[in-house]
């Protein structure tokens, strides 16, 4: 049985780079159009499964060739796929994504099946072992899913597992009241800024954090990009900075954050440790075009923390920076 389990969106992207948006009414044209396997919940464990964490998916998509290529690439991956649904008469999701030259996506979806994921499919054996239970937000949107995942918490609270959940932009705008009712079950909430604006109504990032904290949330991580992340827990503040890598397309970044997150959290690492090999995650799946979730691996990530060691900006974290290298090395 799967060590973490994620719930989420699976979706074939259709990347293309482009050098700028036209006019309403115009067009452009993309070089290098290409296809790949993601979606929330896909991203992030293959990127668990990269880092070598036993991790399963659940999901659902069209019986279709979309369907049968996500299968796949998520099983090569090393994701366990038992609890994929197949959908008879809803195609498979499917996300297009345009990329701008400073690495920015802008990403148009049909959810397709997701929307229809099954609750009376999941398994609570299944559930019986994982220590971990990811979900992401844009499983609120719609019915039956939205009780997919109200069954998957039940089954996860009763697992004993940590629970973390990633909001997602338009599940923040559109879905606040289902996120709010399950903000005291989650122990981490991973939101970008703008998401933690829609949440709480605050532009700063901090006092949104401190709201989330007021109405139940465990800890807060926020991605903040460039930015770099800020870490929010009770009696702990702390502000992370980026890792200097010059990105080629942020697609998945975030969901690649949260794998990165899980892992040291997973392995026993502080809060501030974990933020790191999150971030650093983060960055890694901008060197690639789509999500680039499954070239995401611990050599990877030892080898960026290693090159900023010596970074000024972060002096103040080199412990946690070596927390992070000395667990990878193990």
């Amino acid at each position: 049985m799967p060590d973490v389990i994620t719930l989420g969106d699976i979706n074939i992207d259709i990347v293309a780079p482009i050098l700028a948006y036209p006019a309403q009414g115009g067009d452009t044209v993309s070089e290098q159009a290409s296809l790949h396997t993601g979606g929330s919940a896909a991203n992030t464990a293959m990127a668990l499964a990269g880092l070598e964490l036993e991790v399963g998916c659940i999901g659902r998509v069209g019986q279709d060739a979309l369907g049968t290529q996500v299968l796949v690439d998520l099983e090569d991956a090393g994701v366990d796929t038992r609890l994929v649904q197949f959908d008879p008469a809803v195609s498979t999701g499917v996300i297009f994504i345009a990329v701008t030259p400073d690495g920015e996506r802008t990403m148009f979806g049909a959810r397709g099946a997701n929307s229809y994921t099954d609750p009376q499919l999941l398994v609570e054996d299944y559930f019986v072992g994982a220590r971990w239970f990811h979900f992401s937000g844009y499983t609120l949107l719609a019915e039956p899913q939205r009780l997919a995942v109200f069954r998957a918490l039940e089954l996860a609270v009763k697992a004993g597992c940590h629970i973390s959940f990633d909001a997602g932009v338009e599940p923040s705008l559109r879905v606040q009241i289902h996120i709010q009712r399950l903000l005291p079950r989650i122990d981490v909430i991973l939101p970008s800024e703008m998401e933690l604006f829609h949440l709480t109504g605050s532009r700063d990032w901090r006092q949104g954090a401190l709201q989330l904290l007021e109405q139940g949330v465990g800890a807060v991580v926020t991605k903040r990009g460039a930015n770099g992340s800020q870490l929010t827990a009770p009696h702990l503040e702390v502000s992370l900075p980026a890792f200097k890598i010059a990105p080629l397309d942020t697609t998945g970044a975030g969901d690649c954050f949260n794998a990165g997150f899980i892992l040291g959290r997973l392995g026993g690492l502080g809060w501030e440790a974990a933020a790191i090999l999150g971030s650093a995650s983060g960055a890694l799946a901008t060197q690639g075009r789509g999500a680039a979730a499954g070239r995401i691996g611990r050599k990877a990530l030892r080898h960026l923390i290693e090159e900023h060691l010596s970074a000024p900006e972060w002096l103040e974290l080199h412990e946690a920076l070596q927390e992070g290298l000395t667990f990878l090395e193990a």
